[in-house]
């Protein structure tokens, strides 16, 4: 099971929501229904011992505590308790995760973040399955490796450099990319990874 962190969007004060299930996303859905504000997986903590983790979470946002499971909390707020869980810990990433967004003045593309709600370097967050182990180099393989999905990658970007932004842009009109998720254009290494069970059961893999 997993310990899983909830927020509601909307106009008011913080709220989010620690507790537990088998089913995170089918939690979330039932929490859904009659409320009319949107809900959102933050993040999660997969655990063989979810009932004591659940409730050394709640001890230790007790002070925030509102009501029930609900804590007046930023998502940001819990990013330390899934970064301490390690492989076990999970960001929900940015479905749109290495998008191009926009080009700085240098026409350098810039890229949509793994998780909305902060910035995430490599070696803290791994951008294909949301791990809070990050990916590390092998010297071996000469590529970054994710300790929890298996992905290895070198991160090659497939697109040249250029001078100016138009330049960019011709170049892109002619060589359309065949996906429109960026992290498509990376250079991926190896097999198919061995992606954490939660993720393929609920189709979260593109």
């Amino acid at each position: 099971m997993a310990v899983y962190f909830i927020f509601q969007l909307s106009a008011g004060e913080p709220l989010l929501k620690i507790g537990r299930a088998k089913d995170i996303y089918q939690r979330r859905d039932a929490l859904q229904t009659g409320n009319p504000h949107t809900l959102v997986l933050v993040g999660w903590i997969e655990s063989d011992a979810e009932s004591l983790l659940e409730a050394e979470l709640h001890r230790k946002h007790h002070a925030r505590r509102v009501a029930g499971e609900w804590f007046r909390l930023q998502p940001a707020e819990i990013l330390e308790d899934l970064m301490c869980a390690g492989s076990d810990g999970f960001v929900a990433r940015h479905a749109d995760a290495f998008e191009i967004i926009g080009h700085d003045r240098d026409a350098v593309p810039e890229y949509l973040g793994v998780w909305e709600w902060g910035d995430l370097e490599l070696e803290e967050c791994c951008p294909f399955c949301g791990a809070m182990c990050g990916m590390h180099f092998q010297e071996a393989s000469q590529a970054y490796h994710c300790i929890s999905c298996g992905r290895l990658s070198d991160f090659f970007d497939q697109t040249p450099d250029f001078d100016t932004e138009e330049e960019y842009r011709a170049w892109l009109a002619d060589n359309p990319p065949p996906l429109p998720r960026g992290m498509d254009r990376f250079a991926i290494l190896g097999g198919a990874p061995d992606y954490p069970e939660h993720l393929r059961r609920n189709g979260r893999l593109r």
